[in-house]
Formats: C-alpha cells, sequence, structure tokens
C-alpha cells in the first residue's frame, strides 16, 4: 500500500509537471482503491475545474484548488514513508 501511495503521489507530481499526459495519469491510478487518500487525490484530479474564462473559477480560486490538490499529495508521500 505504501508504495502504491508513493508512485501515485509521484504520477500525479509528474502530471502537473507536464510530463505525463491526463489519460496517462488515468492509466497508472486505481479506479476504484481501499485507500481514502488515494481515491480523494484521483477524484480531485478527475474534477479540477477549468480555470478563467465564462465556465472557469477564478484564478484564486484556482490556485486554493491546486493547493488542495498537492496537499493530499504531500499526505500520501508524508504517511507513505
Amino acid at each position: 500500500m505504501n508504495e502504491l501511495r508513493i508512485n501515485i503521489a509521484a504520477l500525479a507530481r509528474r502530471l502537473y509537471a507536464k510530463e505525463v499526459t491526463f489519460s496517462e495519469f488515468m492509466e497508472g491510478a486505481p479506479e476504484q482503491d481501499e485507500d481514502e487518500l488515494i481515491d480523494e487525490l484521483v477524484d480531485l484530479i478527475i474534477h479540477e475545474p477549468k480555470k478563467g474564462g465564462i465556465f472557469g473559477m477564478k484564478e484564486s480560486e484556482h490556485k486554493e484548488y491546486l493547493n488542495e490538490v498537492f496537499q493530499v499529495i504531500e499526505k500520501l508521500e508524508n504517511e507513505a514513508t
């Protein structure tokens, strides 16, 4: 389980560094895991709202959303060790 947490956290970081695509992230992420924290991260990434434009979030709100995503990534990394 700990190795899975580390792998998913690393994959999410690679997604936001634009090293992998959303599709590649989803291929590496479990559909439904026994780990609530992994499920939370996958759900946040899947439902990330777009920023700007008519239907998007304000830049500041989107930044807060991304902060939440990275907090979960850090929890996965820290609780896996």
